[in-house]
């Protein structure tokens, strides 16, 4: 049981660091692929869209409009079903006790359900999307990965997998390039083999200890679970960055199964620290705020977004939460795409795409933009290729990316770990005030940093 709970909230917490602004709930597609546990994948086609193309759809909703490939046409088209498909695969861990995000594949399965209902497939090709399950299995992983080479998959999603050290050797082998939502492995961090939109932990430890320092911060204490993919971006990022730019820095490491964070927040006071950083999540979010109060505490508190979510903040004070800022991967303003998320998730999800889904519908749509600009001949290695090659590429709903494998040293797959700030002064998710008006250059703030 021990085990279990420190899995759990390992989970939590770096998923914490890659969400954006949840969505309403989603209910309305046909999905176009089912999902079995165990290592197998099943299709069972194409998905009609639920408004006639042009009349309603999402895509003439914003006709006309930029975004990330340029400007959104103005109807809806549907992709050719008498063409042959590009396969698609995806590994998620779900109906596991130690964590289950069927978020992150229905938000992906809505994204493939509206490429293929307005957006024309790839160039008139059907997506064919398959998905499989692990529930906590390196052997589940592995085989997932084995049946996705067999199905003929050009390149495979990794939802939120802590197992993908089952899957990542068989895709390396097959040359089948690894799309990670949410790395939240070393082994994915450190492979040149995988690409990711997302700066994980490691960008919002090295955001955090940036705007600290900005703002005239002389001390900050970083806090962290005592587990590799929190431990290396504390230590290595987070803390170094901190004494690059001239901050007195103490670690403060706790167990992952730690229930009682009064120490640790003791701790940091005790260091007198101008500011804390804190990355915990969930049912970890509101005992920390509130015995940071509770103590007196008048530092700059930075948690992870997903603290900032509506059931959490609902348990805080408006005037407490207003005080903490949170991290985000997403533009500080409104945007077109942003709210075309919204849309696609109410349309063509048939499960709630909110949390993480966020980071794996973008994953899907940047792969889509690559897969249409390479053209009739889709292959991995193509693939591979293109993303390798890509300088300051636009990313739906996100920073540009560049997948040189450079952007943060050591952790080749992050290709865009930018982030922004905001704070939440009451409950309601359009409520958040930007805390930077830019983005964060994590790529600029680790260049340099000793080994």
């Amino acid at each position: 049981m021990l085990r279990k709970t420190i899995i759990a909230f390992t989970l939590a917490a770096l998923i914490a660091g890659c969400t954006e602004d949840e969505p309403s709930t989603a209910t309305s597609a046909e999905a176009s692929t089912t999902t079995t546990a165990g290592g197998t994948a099943t299709s069972t086609g194409t998905a009609a869209p639920t408004t006639a193309p042009g009349d309603g759809s999402v895509v003439s909703d914003f006709a006309g409009q930029d975004w990330f490939v340029g400007t959104v046409p103005n109807a809806g088209v549907e992709a050719d079903s008498t063409l042959e498909p590009i396969v698609i695969g995806m590994i998620n861990q779900e109906n596991s006790p130690v964590g289950s995000f069927p978020e992150v594949r229905a938000a992906a399965q809505a994204a493939v359900n509206w490429i293929n209902a307005e957006l024309g497939g790839v160039n008139g090709r059907p997506i064919e999307f398959k998905t499989c399950i692990t529930s906590f299995s390196v052997e589940q992983s592995q085989a997932c990965a084995q049946q996705l080479v067999q199905d003929g998959a050009v390149a495979v999603i990794s939802g939120i997998d802590i197992t993908a050290n089952g899957s990542l050797p068989i895709l390396e082998q097959n040359g089948i390039p690894m799309i990670s939502a949410v790395p939240t492995t070393l082994a994915e961090l450190r492979s040149s083999h995988v690409v990711s939109f997302s700066g994980g932990t490691t960008g919002a430890d090295v955001a955090f200890v940036a705007h600290a320092a900005e703002n005239g911060a002389k001390r900050i204490a970083i806090a962290y679970g005592q587990f590799e993919s929190f431990e290396v971006p504390a230590v290595d990022y987070g803390a170094k960055v901190a004494e690059s730019l001239g901050l007195e820095t103490t670690l403060i490491p706790f167990s992952m199964a730690t229930t009682d964070f009064l120490p640790v927040v003791q701790s940091a006071i005790d260091s007198g620290a101008d500011a804390i950083t804190i990355a915990a999540a969930d049912s970890a979010c509101v005992p920390i705020i509130m015995t940071l109060h509770d103590l007196g505490y008048t530092g700059t508190v930075y948690m992870v977004g997903a603290c900032a979510a509506v059931e959490i903040l609902a348990q805080i004070p408006d005037d407490i939460q207003a005080d903490v800022v949170f991290n985000r991967e997403g533009p500080s303003a409104t945007t077109n795409e942003r709210e075309m998320y919204f849309d696609v998730a109410d349309r063509y999800a048939d499960e709630p795409a909110g949390g993480a889904g966020t980071v794996s519908f973008r994953a899907v749509m940047n792969l889509w933009a690559v897969l249409t600009a390479i053209g009739p001949d889709i292959t991995p290695a193509a693939i591979t290729e293109r993303f390798a090659s890509s300088v300051d590429q636009p990313s739906f709903w996100g920073h540009p990316y560049t997948c040189d494998g450079k952007q943060v040293p050591g952790m080749p797959a992050l290709c865009s770990p930018q982030q922004t700030l905001f704070s939440m002064p009451d409950d309601l998710v359009d409520h958040s005030v930007p805390v930077t008006d830019d983005w964060i250059d994590v790529p600029a703030l680790v260049a340099d940093l000793p080994g």
